[in-house]
């Protein structure tokens, strides 16, 4: 009897199966995405697409109803909710729990934080679409969509594969291997390929998934920059300001700027824009 041999190319069959298991994108939560990917979406559609997912509307409902709020009367509408909410702050909540919420059924690894995924997740998004208004990305117009899923990988890791999702981080702080490295070492590819594979299984558009692919590694700035380029220092300056999907950001994960060597773009205009669109964000996941 042969002596079996654990590989790279071995783990990396074995997590790939984790995609077999990844959850479908429903046709509603499709339409949701498409029309809160848009700034200036219809309320009335809103309100409709919301009341189809009951699990959305009651997320919504409770969140209109929190002490955020503080009403001195219940709110039992969804389109009383939004009134509420308002479309900027119900379109951030409403992506990021889409996302998070298609694996609420499944259990996460030990040191995994949906709160924390959802916060890192949206804040990226936000602040690469406000970078998309000044910089002429390639794919702009899907920047927010690129910001929300970039680190899905990570969401997918932690829910099928939990215990070497704690292997990963044993090894960075033990170590001090980067993410990236300590992904490729445990299960044979990084969160960012991972990501990019489960946005081509929900069958979402070729900019999204290179924008996830490459924002470890993105290329150079050009004439018509890459949008993984937009996602690499927005997510790095996100995990800066300490909105990590890790507990303790890696060093070689944060930058201390925005800046993007070789664009030239009004760096504090855009910070100024996301520090308004940003106040409420953390009070929104809890």
């Amino acid at each position: 009897m042969g002596i079996s041999v654990i590989t790279p190319s071995t783990l990396r069959e074995q997590t790939l199966r984790c995609l077999d298991r990844l959850p479908k994108m429903s046709p509603m939560l499709t339409q949701l995405l498409g029309q809160l990917s848009r700034r200036n979406c219809d309320i009335q559609e809103l309100v409709e697409t919301v009341e189809r997912d009951p699990m959305l509307s009651g997320q919504v409902l409770r969140l209109a109803n929190s002490a955020i709020f503080a009403r001195l009367r219940p709110v039992s509408s969804v389109r009383h909710a939004i009134a509420m909410i308002g479309i900027s702050a119900l379109r951030k909540f409403a992506l990021g729990s889409s996302i998070s919420n298609l694996f609420s059924r499944s259990r996460m690894a030990k040191h995994f934080s949906v709160r924390r995924f959802n916060v890192h997740s949206v804040a990226t998004a936000t602040l690469l679409e406000l970078l998309s208004d000044e910089i002429s990305f390639e794919c702009g117009h899907d920047a927010f969509i690129a910001g929300l899923l970039h680190d899905v990988g990570k969401l997918l890791i932690a829910v099928s594969l939990p215990r070497q999702y704690d292997d990963i981080l044993a090894l960075t702080a033990v170590n001090g291997a980067t993410l990236i490295q300590a992904e490729r070492d445990v299960i044979g590819i990084d969160h960012a390929e991972l990501s990019a594979l489960a946005i081509s299984r929900w069958e979402l558009s070729e900019g999204i998934q290179s924008a996830a692919a490459d924002h470890h590694q993105p290329p150079e700035p050009s004439a018509k920059p890459k949008l993984s380029l937009g996602v690499h220092h927005a997510d790095a300056y996100i995990n800066h300001l300490g909105m990590s999907v890790l507990a303790i950001p890696l060093p070689c994960q944060k930058a201390e700027t925005l800046e993007i060597p070789g664009l030239a773009f009004p760096q504090k205009r855009v910070l100024a824009a996301f520090e308004q669109e940003i106040q409420t964000l953390g009070n929104l996941f809890h």
